[in-house]
């Protein structure tokens, strides 16, 4: 379900850094998570409660200027990548019901601009990374402010992949389980948090396998009037050994936190959100910073 109205981007999705040696030199395949971690931002189990059809458009800009070792350490490589994502979200609300919860599907594709420049040598790359699809949201209202959302994404094997050089897509299909809470008070609290399992398919090109991974997201902040200030976050935690041809590679799994401040407009039919999340910690990835800017529009509601 990549979050209904969540994630901006496949924008970390093509980070790949096989420039820098072998793949075994970074947790997952070529360093980088099949989900774009720290893209939400405001977005975490942001589902509009009735029948229509919505779209999310997202910008995402994400820099690093490191790559971090087992230990948390920066490696001595020379290494910058910039990073620019323009992804558009549609959500489609269905006027039913399943196991007491209303349907949603989503479609969510992403365009991607990549440049990294590692030990001197430049690249730049533009394409479509990995198309997600949620054939199945689920959300059951808790109270007339809180409700939960449940659901399978699933980022397919497709997009401009080539396995010798960085890639805007990852060449492997991940199907992605998630579970959100989301509190929101208009004129009060409002707080959320989505969870998210990587279940990782081999790369038929590469043969190889990532490790599984948890991903965890939360806004959290204080609605007075239209506007919105708070904080976003994320966390990746991967708690499985990657694999190639069969053999496990064994102390590289990665791990990450960022958190930064966040500005929400809403004007009613529509919304725009600012949000900016500093890279704090990392281990076998890179510690990414992320600006990403928001606008949720109706582009149908059932009445």
């Amino acid at each position: 379900m990549k979050t209904a109205f969540s994630r901006a981007g496949k924008a970390a999705g093509c980070m790949l850094l096989s420039l820098v040696g072998a793949h075994s030199a970074h947790a997952f395949e070529g360093g980088v998570s099949p989900f774009p971690v720290g893209s939400t931002g405001e977005y975490v189990a942001g589902i509009p409660p009735i029948a229509g059809l919505f779209v999310l458009e997202q910008l995402h800009y994400t820099s690093s200027k490191g790559l971090y070792d087992n230990q948390g350490d920066k490696r001595p490589i020379p290494f910058k990548m910039g990073t620019f994502s323009a992804t558009t979200r549609l959500l489609a609300g269905y006027d039913t019901t399943v196991l007491g919860a209303r349907l949603y599907s989503q479609l969510v594709i992403p365009a991607v601009s990549l440049h990294t420049d590692v030990a001197g040598h430049s690249e730049r790359h533009n394409g479509v990374a990995n198309l997600t699809v949620s054939p199945a949201v689920l959300r059951w209202a808790v109270s007339d402010r809180s409700y939960a959302v449940a659901g399978l994404d699933i980022a397919l094997s497709n997009g401009s992949y080539n396995p010798t050089r960085p890639s805007v897509s990852t060449g492997y299909t991940s199907f992605q389980p998630v579970l959100g809470f989301r509190h929101n008070d208009p004129n009060g609290l409002d707080v959320g948090v989505i969870n998210r399992l990587l279940i990782n398919r081999e790369n038929s090109t590469t043969h190889y396998r990532s490790g599984r991974g948890y991903v965890g997201e939360f806004t959290a902040g204080w609605n007075t009037g239209p506007w919105k200030m708070g904080v976003v976050g994320s966390y990746l935690n991967q708690f499985s050994d990657d694999q190639q041809g069969g053999n496990t590679i064994q102390g590289n799994r990665a791990r990450s936190f960022a958190l930064g401040p966040s500005l929400n407009y809403n004007a009613g039919r529509y919304s725009v959100s600012l949000n900016y999340q500093r890279g704090v910690y990392a281990t076998n990835t890179t510690k990414n910073n992320i600006l990403g800017v928001g606008v949720t529009i109706p582009l149908w509601v059932k009445h």
